[in-house]
């Protein structure tokens, strides 16, 4: 039995997943670091009016001191390591004048997560049990509630990767039951000519802005998603078969 307590400490510092968009997909843990919290740092790209895990959490926010925190969204090493040492630096000051600090992130911390880039960072300073993590629900299981079928079943193997990279892509489907893409909005035509490719469009579908208050779209055809212009923000999960349990003799 475990009987481990969550207690919330001053000095530290809180990774909390807010979920895919819904207020209402928050943890209970989740609720409770961010009401308690001295200081909150939401992350928000450089081209957004604001942080889209700060209005997920807006109706917890009282008097915290809130940080909009800008983490770029690019492909370049030197921009975003230059972002992370400043939201650690941000973090390790705050902390160490002993008040409590909590880093919102959509999803879970520990999946594709501005957060996981900080942690250690901040680590060498605060050390690792001043470190915690407040797992959150990810968009691929929001998005796959939208859909029939069980993302897993008895010996069924589940990849999740982005949708970036279409070599890999092709790979992932020889080696897995279901195949779950992020940031395929960009990539979603030639995802779908590969999908044609192996027979598999009409067992896949894509969910863009997961559970995001008026801005959710879901498809379970891939050739409607095709049509107009679409966030990058897309998930697909590819139904590729089911692999049964073995029979044990």
């Amino acid at each position: 039995m475990n009987n481990k307590k969550f207690d919330i400490q001053k000095g530290h510092f809180y990774a909390v997943g807010v979920g895919p968009g819904g207020a209402d997909l928050l943890t209970l843990r989740a609720v409770r670091v961010i009401e308690e919290s001295e200081v909150i740092i939401c992350p928000k790209s450089a081209s957004a009016r604001s942080s889209l895990a700060l209005d997920i959490i807006k109706d917890f926010v009282r008097d915290q001191e809130i940080i909009e925190h800008v983490y770029p969204m690019q492909r370049s090493q030197e921009q975003v390591e230059n972002s992370w040492i400043k939201a650690a630096d941000i973090i390790k000051t705050h902390c160490l004048a002993g008040k409590t600090v909590c880093q919102v992130t959509l999803g879970d911390p520990n999946i594709y997560s501005t957060c996981a880039y900080v942690m250690p960072l901040i680590e060498e300073v605060l050390g690792r049990d001043r470190i915690h993590v407040v797992p959150g629900i990810t968009a691929f299981q929001s998005s796959a509630a939208n859909f029939p079928h069980p993302l897993t079943t008895q010996e069924d193997r589940l990849i999740l990767m982005p949708g970036s990279d279409l070599n890999a892509v092709e790979n992932a489907l020889k080696s897995c039951e279901t195949l779950v893409l992020y940031k395929a909005g960009k990539n979603l035509p030639a995802i779908v000519r590969l999908l044609e490719k192996y027979d598999l469009a009409s067992k896949a579908g894509v969910v863009f802005n997961s559970e995001m208050p008026d801005r959710e779209e879901v498809f379970s055809s891939l050739d409607e998603a095709l049509e107009g212009s679409r966030s990058y923000l897309a998930c697909v999960i590819v139904y590729v078969g089911r692999k049964g349990w073995k029979t044990v003799d």
